[in-house]
């Protein structure tokens, strides 16, 4: 469904990706780690068309999602994507947050767009918050207005970019929950997280980068308990 070949991205004299090849099957649910400035995050946004690859191709399905011009929106129907920050419009609802996507982008239905995000809001435990402005919510609930707004456009590939970083420790639990549901789904997911106790239950495959590269991947149990690499042992050391 992914693939990225010989992925190169730099900017100016730094190369935050360097030739990175990587392929992600239907339904796989890949966790990328690694220390920060390693490429993670650059990785990510090079899949889903928000940066462009310096050289390399980035493909999903039939899509060259790194050709100059590409159709963003057959992207959007294909992958959504939850950042760190949640980039909720402040002025709207959460019901308006959740349906304005699938309104505008995909043609559905007001109605229908209505009766789904109803769906996800209770699928995240926030179905008594449509009325409320993001300024009315925690952080932890903010963001997983944020999951059920991605899972409105019906993807077939979710990508999460640190979905915890902002949250406070008190907030994270609640937004592992989901995220550990999502990982039950057939749905594709590429997801890049500090979080190595969803990387162990959530992942298929773990993949760690360093510089700008993939070093190792591996299941996470050879990748957390039998790697003989040094500089993951190193990594993992000082962040469990």
């Amino acid at each position: 469904m992914i693939t990225l070949e010989n992925v190169r991205k730099n900017f100016a004299e730094v190369q935050a990706l360097k030739g990175v090849n990587l392929t992600i099957e239907t339904g796989e649910k890949v966790v990328i780690i690694g220390p920060s400035g390693s490429g993670k995050s650059q990785l990510i946004r090079c899949i889903n068309g928000l940066e462009q690859p310096t050289s390399g191709t980035v493909k999903i399905d039939d899509i060259l999602v790194s050709a100059k011009r590409v159709d963003h929106r057959a992207i959007a129907k294909k992958v959504a994507m939850v950042f760190q920050n949640y980039n909720l419009y402040p002025h709207m609802t959460v019901l308006k947050n959740v349906t304005l996507a699938p309104i505008k982008v995909l043609g559905i239905d007001e109605d229908q767009a209505k009766s789904d995000a109803y769906k996800y809001l209770e699928r995240v435990g926030l179905a008594d918050k449509i009325d409320k402005y993001p300024s009315q919510l925690s952080g932890g609930q903010q963001q997983r207005v944020a999951i059920a707004r991605a899972l409105n456009m019906h993807p077939e590939i979710m990508l999460l970019d640190e979905p915890t970083a902002a949250l406070d420790p008190e907030m994270v639990k609640e937004v592992l929950e989901v995220i550990k549901g999502l990982a039950k789904d057939n749905m594709t997911v590429v997801m890049v997280t500090h979080e190595m106790g969803l990387a162990r239950e959530a992942a298929d495959r773990v993949i760690f980068m360093n510089q700008g590269q993939i070093e190792d991947e591996g299941t996470p149990e050879e990748i957390f308990h039998n790697t003989d690499n040094p500089r993951i042992q190193d990594f993992l050391s000082k962040i469990l």
